[in-house]
C-alpha cells in the first residue's frame, strides 16, 4: 500500500461522525455552517480540507479548522476579513447536514460601516461551488498531487435576488448519497474612493436558513486605509485562442472577467480587414476599431458598458499586432506570406506599408497610445534552429523600419540558450522563457542588455515530463500553483504568461463536447475538465473560466476557485508594488522572501516542489503585515 495515499486520521474521522450522523434521524434535518478563506477547497463527502495532507507536505493545514482557522472562530460564530479599497477579499461559507436537505438558502445583507457607510449590491457576490470528480492525478505530479476525488471549482452565480439556493446531496452535480456538505464562495469587493469605503470595520450577518430552521455567521471586514491600485502592473497575460471566434459582447464579458481578477487576455490575431494590389495596401479598420476601440481607450471598463471593479476606465495593458510569419512549408502570414525562406522585395514593400499604416492608425488616438504594443511572430514560436534565428532577426529589423525603433516591442517564446540569445538580444525586446528553461543568472544576463523578461509554464515540477504543459492550473494541485504566480513574478523581477483559461473549447470537440448529453453530465465528468489523453493528461490544464450554459446562461463566463486564488496573486502583487512606490521595497523583498524559500523554478530549483510554505494561512499573515505597514504609512 502507498502511506502517503492513507486518508489521514482527521479526515478518516469527519468521514466517520459524517457516516454516524447521516443515518440518525431523517424526521428532523438540520445543518451546521463553519466558514474558512480562501485559499483551500473542502471535500463535498468528508467536510475536510482538500488540502489536509501533511503525507504530501508537512506544513499544509491540518488540525479542528472547522473550529478556527485564520478566517473563522466558531466560538463566537464570526467571519473575520482585512482588505484595502479597490480590493476584492474572499471566504467560504460550508453548510453540512446530517440528513438529506432540501431548500437550503443562503444570503448575505450588506456590511454596515463607519459613519453609515455600507459595502452591499453587488460587491457582495455569492456563488455555489460546482464539483468536478478527479479521477486520477494530473501526469507528472504523483507526489503532489491531492489525488482523486470531488474538488469545488466552477463558481455559479446567485440567483436575482443574491441568494445562492442549494440541496444536500445537489442532484445535479451527481456526486450522490455521500454528498454531506456544499461550499458557498462569498466575495466582497470594497469600493476605490474613500468616501464610498471608509477606514474601519464593516460587519453584516450571513444566513443560512432550511425548512425548519436556520444559522447566522457574524461577518467582520476590517477596511484599511489605502487603495490598491487600478493599472496592473505585474505585466504578463493568459494566452487564449477562443474569444476571436465569440461574439463581440460575449467577447466583451470575458475581457471583462479577466480585468476584473487582474488579467489580460493574450489574443493573438486580430486582425483588420486588407486589401493588398501589388505593393499597394489598403486598410479597413471598420470592423476592427468596432471590435477592439473599447478595449483601447478603456471603454470596456465603465459603468456604460455594465463594468464594476477595479480598474474602470482603465485600457487593456497590451494588444498583440497582426503581423505574423508562415511556419515552413505551410500557408498563411500577415499581411502576406514567405516563399521560402524571405519575404519577396514586393512582400517587404508590403510589410513596411502595412506598417506605417498601424502606426498611423494608433498614434491618432492620444489615449490607444498608452497601451503597449507586441508583435510575436506566431510561425517561428518555440524554433531552436539557425535558420530561425536568422528569420527573427530579419523580422525584426522589417518591423523596426516599419513601425520605428522602441514603438513596439518584439517578442520571442521559448527556453532558447545563451548561445541562441547572444545572437538574438540586439533584436529582441520581451522573451517570454518556459519556466523549465529559466535560469536565473542568464535571465538577469539578457535582463541587463534590455531584454524584458516573463516566465512561461509551471511553477512547481516534480519530474522533467511536467515541462510538456505550458499551464500550472491543474485542478488537483493546491491553489498556491495560482496564487504564486504574482509572488514569483515579484521574486523574479518578471512578467509571466500562462496558457489559456477556456481550453475546454480549443482542441478538443469531437473527444469532449457531446451534445446529446446535459451540460451538468458533461460538466461533472472529468474529461470536460481535462486537457490531453494518455500521458499529457492535465486535470483542468487551462480551464479558469467555464461557460454560462452550465448555470443556464449561455454568453455569460463562469470564474473557478482557482482563477480566484489568481486573484488572490495578483492582488498581493499589488501590496508589494505599493509598498516599493512608497520607499519599503526592502520590506516587500523580506515578506516575499518569508513565503518564496528558493528561486522558483529554473536550473537552480528544477524539480524541487518545495519552493514555498505550503499553509496557505502562512501567506495570508504576510499579506495582512504588508497591509497593516501600509495602512500606517497612510495615516503618518
Amino acid at each position: 500500500m502507498d502511506s502517503r495515499r492513507v486518508v489521514p486520521l482527521a479526515v478518516a474521522v469527519l468521514l466517520g461522525l459524517a457516516a454516524t450522523s447521516w443515518g440518525a434521524d431523517m424526521n428532523q434535518p438540520s445543518a451546521t455552517v463553519w466558514a474558512t478563506g480562501d485559499g483551500m477547497r473542502v471535500n463535498p463527502e468528508s467536510g475536510a480540507y482538500l488540502e489536509d495532507r501533511p503525507d504530501i507536505h508537512k506544513d499544509y493545514p491540518t488540525g479542528n479548522y472547522q473550529r478556527s482557522n485564520a478566517a473563522w472562530d466558531a466560538a463566537k460564530g464570526l467571519v473575520r476579513l482585512q482588505a484595502a479599497r479597490n480590493e476584492f477579499v474572499a471566504f467560504q461559507a460550508v453548510v453540512a447536514v446530517d440528513a438529506p436537505l432540501r431548500g437550503i438558502a443562503v444570503s448575505l445583507d450588506a456590511l454596515a460601516g463607519p459613519g453609515g457607510a455600507k459595502i452591499g449590491g453587488r460587491n457582495l457576490a455569492l456563488h455555489k461551488a460546482w464539483y468536478v470528480h478527479v479521477t486520477k492525478h494530473s501526469a507528472g505530479y504523483q507526489d503532489t498531487s491531492l489525488g482523486p476525488g470531488w474538488y469545488p471549482d466552477a463558481l455559479l452565480p446567485a440567483e436575482a435576488d443574491g441568494a445562492v439556493r442549494l440541496d444536500i446531496p445537489e442532484p445535479r452535480n451527481h456526486i450522490g448519497a455521500t454528498q454531506r456538505n456544499h461550499t458557498v464562495w462569498v466575495d466582497i469587493f470594497v469600493p476605490r474612493d474613500a468616501g464610498e469605503a471608509p477606514p474601519g470595520t464593516y460587519t453584516g450577518d450571513l444566513v443560512v436558513a432550511w425548512p425548519g430552521g436556520e444559522k447566522q455567521l457574524r461577518v467582520a471586514l476590517d477596511v484599511w486605509d489605502f487603495a490598491l491600485p487600478d493599472a496592473i502592473h505585474c505585466r504578463g497575460d493568459i494566452w487564449n485562442g477562443s474569444l476571436r471566434r465569440m461574439d463581440p459582447e460575449t467577447e466583451l464579458r470575458y475581457y471583462q472577467m479577466a480585468h476584473r481578477h487582474r488579467f489580460h487576455p493574450g489574443v493573438a490575431g486580430y486582425a483588420p480587414d486588407v486589401r493588398i494590389d501589388g505593393t499597394t495596401v489598403a486598410i479597413d479598420w471598420a470592423a476592427y476599431d468596432a471590435r477592439l476601440a473599447r478595449y483601447f481607450d478603456g471603454q470596456a471598463f465603465t459603468a456604460e458598458q455594465g463594468y464594476w471593479g477595479p480598474g474602470v476606465g482603465v485600457p487593456i495593458p497590451h494588444i498583440q499586432l497582426p503581423f505574423n510569419c508562415n511556419k515552413r512549408g505551410r500557408k498563411g502570414g500577415w499581411p502576406v506570406a514567405m516563399e521560402g525562406d524571405r519575404l519577396t522585395a514586393e512582400g517587404e514593400a508590403v510589410w513596411l506599408e502595412a506598417c506605417r499604416q498601424f502606426r498611423e492608425h494608433f498614434d491618432a488616438h492620444p489615449v490607444w497610445r498608452t497601451v503597449r504594443k507586441i508583435v510575436f511572430l506566431g510561425g517561428l514560436d518555440e524554433s531552436y534552429y539557425q535558420a530561425a534565428y536568422d528569420k527573427m532577426i530579419y523580422f525584426s529589423k522589417l518591423l523596426r523600419k516599419g513601425l520605428g525603433e522602441g514603438w513596439f516591442q518584439y517578442r520571442i517564446d521559448g527556453g532558447y540558450n545563451s548561445p541562441a540569445m547572444r545572437q538574438l538580444h540586439p533584436y529582441v525586446n520581451l522573451w517570454v522563457c518556459h519556466t523549465a528553461g529559466w535560469h536565473q543568472p542568464k535571465m538577469l544576463n539578457f535582463r541587463g542588455k534590455g531584454v524584458e523578461t516573463w516566465f512561461y509554464g509551471p511553477l512547481v515540477y516534480e519530474r522533467r515530463g511536467n515541462s510538456g504543459c505550458g499551464s500550472n492550473t491543474f485542478t488537483d494541485l493546491d491553489l498556491l500553483v495560482n496564487r504564486g504566480i504574482g509572488w514569483c513574478a515579484w521574486k523574479h523581477r518578471s512578467g509571466y504568461c500562462q496558457w489559456e483559461f477556456d481550453a475546454h473549447y480549443i482542441r478538443a470537440p469531437k473527444r469532449v463536447d457531446r451534445p446529446t448529453e446535459p451540460w451538468d453530465v458533461r460538466w461533472t465528468d472529468p474529461v470536460n475538465c481535462r486537457y490531453g489523453s494518455g500521458p499529457s493528461e492535465y486535470n483542468g490544464s487551462g480551464l479558469l473560466i467555464y461557460r454560462g450554459e452550465l448555470a443556464g446562461r449561455p454568453g455569460h463566463p463562469i470564474p473557478s476557485i482557482r482563477l480566484k486564488a489568481q486573484r488572490r496573486g495578483m492582488q498581493d502583487y499589488e501590496y508589494f508594488w505599493l509598498l516599493r512606490k512608497a520607499n519599503q521595497e526592502k520590506l516587500a523583498d523580506r515578506l516575499v522572501d518569508s513565503i518564496v524559500l528558493v528561486p522558483p523554478f529554473g536550473a537552480e530549483n528544477y524539480q524541487n516542489p518545495n519552493i514555498w510554505k505550503h499553509n496557505p494561512e502562512a501567506w495570508d499573515r504576510v499579506r495582512i503585515e504588508a497591509g497593516e505597514a501600509l495602512h500606517r504609512l497612510a495615516s503618518q
